[in-house]
């Protein structure tokens, strides 16, 4: 079995088990003594899940989780992300999805997006395209911010408020339509699948979502900081762009609030 077919099995499998568990008294608390950062059972079980089956075919491969941290180490690591959007999740709101990639030598190398509710699986191959259910898709060929539907989430903290507001206002005067669905993972599908032009985030570690990364990259958008410079996928918590081409991400860094 290729290390996609894998992916691509697991992912399924840990949506299956998702879609029974949502139906249960699932229990909800908080991080870090955050009360906007919380995490459920479901996550943590299918955190469990995906491990194990990582661990038992691929026992010499590292493992990051975004609830657990980091196992192990290599030329081959899988990022997991048990449930991204899980406040959504948490409240019935069918957007959130389970994430799971593969990096190589800390790129992206193939990996998987999947919304169990919506029954939609957005996937990747370096170097071979990016598929929704087994489709090839692309970025829009839109080029005008005028005509641009852009998600902006500005994050939690409040160092990050006032930058948010000031970038939210602008994008209200400037782009066709700004919302925000508080699933970094599908909003960066979104714009690989041409449904939108651009993603803002005030915080973000693209190491969280590597495969959501390579669906974009592979569809032909672009990633930048702030101040437009390319950004590896191990990075910090930061202020991260993603948009269909560079004209879109060019127009937004020159229009969006600086720190």
């Amino acid at each position: 079995m290729s290390f996609y077919d894998f992916t691509i099995e697991t992912i399924k499998e840990a949506g299956v088990l998702l879609m029974k568990e949502r139906k249960t008294k699932f229990l909800v608390s908080t991080k870090n003594n955050d009360h906007k950062n919380i995490v459920t059972s479901v996550d943590i079980n299918i955190d469990n899940f995906i491990k194990k089956k990582i661990n038992s075919t691929y026992p010499k491969h590292g493992i990051y989780s975004e609830e657990s941290g980091t196992e192990g180490s290599g030329t081959y690591q899988w990022t997991i992300d048990p449930i991204d959007g899980t406040s959504n999740f948490s409240r019935a709101i069918p957007h959130f999805s389970i994430s799971l990639g593969l990096l190589k030598n800390g790129i992206p190398f193939c990996g998987a997006v999947y919304n169990p509710i919506t029954d939609e699986l957005f996937s990747f191959k370096k170097d071979k395209g990016a598929f929704l259910n087994g489709e090839k898709i692309k970025v829009s060929d839109i080029k005008d911010i005028r005509n641009a539907h852009i998600f902006l989430h500005a994050g939690r903290g409040k160092i990050i408020h006032n930058w948010g507001g000031e970038s939210y206002k602008k994008l209200l005067e400037h782009a066709k339509k700004t919302s925000n669905l508080a699933c970094s993972s599908l909003d960066a599908c979104f714009v690989a699948s041409g449904r939108i032009e651009a993603n803002i985030y005030g915080t973000l570690s693209l190491h969280d979502i590597s495969p959501a990364v390579g669906i974009l990259k592979e569809a032909g958008g672009v990633i930048r900081t702030v101040d437009n410079k390319k950004i590896d996928v191990l990075c910090k918590t930061q202020k991260i762009f993603m948009s269909n081409n560079k004209k879109i991400m060019s127009e937004l860094i020159t229009l969006i609030a600086q720190p």
